[in-house]
């Protein structure tokens, strides 16, 4: 059964082949990847691709840690080398050339920013841009691009924003990986209208400068629980506000009254509480609400005042609505925005 696994079939004498089993970033060595090669013989010196990420074989280690020249088919071996660090689960393959590990590894970045980055570029957006939009109506939707420093960190923090759910807002990863932030996740996110959270990571310059060019947002987290308190309070933020009508008084239409340049107001007096310019309010006929809308204007005599109060006369503008008739109510609010 072994034998059937690991394939008695493959040739050590063709260039090497395998799949990415584990990956990181280590301090010293940079990008390091366990490979298990399936087929052919990697050697220390030999180009390599592994999705758009290409490399020279600088250093191969055993599951000792032991140096080694080269790794036979079905023998898994840590390599040193790469550009990035790339995903578990990525085919790595050995090439002829630098300039062939270089052409294929362009043509896949170029294919995956296609794939990625299909959409239109909009706006460059912070959490609280998209929080702004949202209340426009603009926005429902949150995009990460996700680093982290090691594949267990990374899948750690992924399955965190799994488990945030929202009923309103979509939270989608455009993209993630292990490895410090690249110009490439900017382009990413850029193009995304997504924020860029980095885990156990530091900036780079060379980012930094990107991010900057491109308007994108980078944050960077050492603690899961702070990224997820964050990513769901920008959730929140983007959610259609709510509102709870508070009752603030209750005026009555006296006679309409018209204005030069400002229309029809309505000569009220406040039976209760206070009326408000500004106000969110509800106008009623007899048993029926006919309006509801925004108070534009209020009147004392001739001045514009912010608040008349039970006892006072004044002359009330609504928003969009003139046909006023005498013995009408209306009855003022304040709109306070509920916690979500």
């Amino acid at each position: 059964l072994s034998s059937e696994i690991l394939d008695l079939r493959a040739n050590p004498d063709r260039h090497a082949i395998g799949t990415i089993v584990d990956a990181n970033l280590e301090r010293g060595r940079g990008p390091v990847a366990t490979v298990l090669v399936q087929n052919g013989t990697l050697r220390v010196g030999d180009y390599f691709v592994c999705g758009h990420i290409f490399g020279r074989a600088r250093t191969l280690s055993n599951d000792r840690g032991e140096n080694v020249a080269e790794a036979p088919p079905a023998m898994p071996v840590v390599v040193s080398g790469m550009s990035e660090v790339p995903s578990a689960g990525d085919i790595f393959q050995v090439v002829g050339s630098e300039k062939a590990a270089r052409q294929i590894a362009l043509a896949k970045q170029q294919e995956r920013r296609a794939q990625e980055g299909a959409r239109q570029a909009a706006p460059r957006v912070t959490l609280e841009e998209l929080a702004r939009r949202a209340q426009q109506g603009e926005a429902k939707e949150l995009n990460l691009v996700v680093k982290a420093d090691a594949q267990g960190s990374l899948e750690a923090v992924l399955s965190s924003l799994q488990k945030i759910q929202d009923p309103v807002v979509k939270i989608s990863v455009v993209g993630s990986g292990v490895s410090a932030v690249t110009d490439s996740d900017v382009l990413l996110a850029s193009v995304s209208n997504a924020i860029i959270l980095g885990f156990n990571l530091k900036p780079t310059p060379a980012a930094e400068r990107t991010a900057e060019r491109e308007k994108v947002e980078v944050r960077y987290y050492d603690i899961i629980y702070k990224l997820t308190e964050d990513v769901e309070r920008a959730a929140r933020g983007l959610r259609e506000p709510t509102y709870r009508q508070v009752w603030e008084g209750k005026a009555e239409v006296i006679m309409p009254i018209r204005i030069p340049r400002l229309g029809i107001i309505a000569g009220s007096r406040v039976l209760d509480g206070k009326v408000t310019r500004g106000s969110h309010a509800k106008l009623t006929r007899g048993r029926d609400q006919i309006w509801e809308g925004r108070m534009s204007s209020l009147k004392h005599f001739k001045e514009d005042v912010r608040e008349m109060i039970a006892g006072q006369e004044c002359g009330i503008g609504l928003e969009g609505f003139e046909a006023f008739e005498p013995g009408d109510t209306m009855e003022s609010f304040r709109l306070e925005r509920e916690e979500v």
